[in-house]
């Protein structure tokens, strides 16, 4: 498939039923933790678990924060969508949920509207999720003051859990993001001169990531020289010379997956020292990738990478190494201390190793893995990076 996707995935007057089964997310999983929950229903508020749960993407959610949508799925009943009015047309159109209801936007705006539905489907009182991470504490308050009876906990472990298991769907998008953003990186590093800016470059690379099906570029820590030191630098007018390491740490959103990519590459002839650590970086990130297997944590898999990278003689002062993506660009199994959630076939992950001396020099891969039965599916195909790139 390609990277995005402008056609309809249903023709437009498609029955729920049909559009349900075109639904990108594994909504027979969500609602089975729904029904083995202990919660009489649990709401999505965030643009992510919105689009998840209802299969459709409100752009305002994300630019006008307080024009909140709520899916809310009682157990074992149908769920409802609701959005502001003005996208009540749009969010009809493409969602597979039926009962779609629109507010008005201030008055009496989004929390009045959730109050009012918990009352028609009596759950006032009742036990719910809702996604208190994101919940804004002002919209909180006010939906308790509408309804003071109802007991609240955190939704985010029900769509964790579900999201974490990406369907055939899911797994081909995020698979074609990466590969399309792989090509604007390998186009913006191998067109890159020596004298133009690290603005200059990561332009390229943005603007690439956009020909390539990006709907938008989401990060770009695209820097040079001792800027490749720091992780996350905003790309500035330092110019490119001979000898400077470039490295980006970039990403895009395609149909609202997201990409993370990172590598790096070398303006004329590596250096001992480049050739020495871009070794042992490899050998972490292949062993690391090797062990992305069924039933392995990412606990156990931070603890790999740090061994490997300390007995190298390279410092491991990160706080992981690694994590799934999907609709969020973090998220579980993280690679990193304490994470226990075993893998399991179909689940997909960064690898990310790098080594860094801040206001120096710094070095980064980042690459996506899939679990399956046996081994690993390394998905780089387009810019491997196994050989530090030189360019220039």
């Amino acid at each position: 498939m390609s990277a995005s996707e402008s056609t309809p995935r249903v023709p437009p007057d498609a029955t729920p039923g049909l559009r349900r089964a075109a639904a990108m997310a594994n909504l027979d999983l969500l609602e089975r933790l729904i029904a083995q929950s202990p919660f009489d229903a649990v709401i999505a508020v965030s643009p992510e678990n919105v689009r998840y749960a209802a299969d459709v993407h409100i752009a305002t959610q994300r630019s006008i924060r307080d024009r909140l949508a709520w899916v809310l799925w009682p157990r074992g009943e149908a769920p409802t969508l609701i959005v502001c009015e003005i996208e009540a047309p749009y969010a009809r159109a493409h969602t597979w949920i039926s009962d779609v209801q629109g507010y008005r936007e201030f008055d009496p705006g989004p929390v009045r509207a959730l109050a009012d539905l918990l009352a028609e489907r009596g759950l006032s009182n009742g036990r719910v999720a809702i996604e208190t991470d994101y919940l804004p504490a002002a919209a909180y308050r006010e939906l308790l003051a509408h309804c003071p009876g109802l007991r609240v906990d955190a939704a985010e472990p029900v769509f964790a859990a579900a999201r974490m298991h990406k369907t055939p769907a899911e797994r081909a998008q995020i698979i074609a993001a990466f590969h399309a953003t792989e090509k604007a990186f390998l186009h913006a590093f191998t067109s890159a001169r020596i004298g133009e800016t690290e603005k200059q470059v990561a332009v390229r690379l943005a603007e690439r990531m956009l020909t390539e099906g990006a709907d938008q570029v989401t990060s770009n820590y695209c820097n040079a020289g001792r800027h490749t030191g720091f992780p996350h630098m905003v790309p500035s007018g330092y110019r490119l010379a001979q000898g400077d390491l470039l490295k980006a740490d970039s990403g895009g959103m395609f149909r609202q997956y997201f990409s993370n990519v990172g590598r790096t590459a070398k303006l004329g002839p590596p250096s001992a020292k480049d050739l020495s650590v871009w070794s042992a970086l490899r050998d972490v990130h292949h062993a690391v990738i090797d062990a992305c297997r069924p039933g392995r944590t990412g606990a156990e898999l931070f603890a790999l990478a740090k061994a490997k990278q300390e007995r190298a003689g390279l410092s491991f002062p990160y706080t992981h190494n690694g994590h799934s993506l999907g609709l969020n660009i973090h998220e579980h199994p993280i690679i990193r201390a304490g994470e226990d959630i075993p893998y399991q076939p179909g689940m997909i992950t960064t690898v990310e190793t790098r080594a860094r001396w801040p206001g120096e020099l710094g070095y980064h891969m980042e690459d996506i893995v899939e679990i399956t039965d046996g081994a690993p599916i390394w998905h780089a195909t387009v810019f491997r990076n196994d050989e530090l790139l030189v360019t220039g």
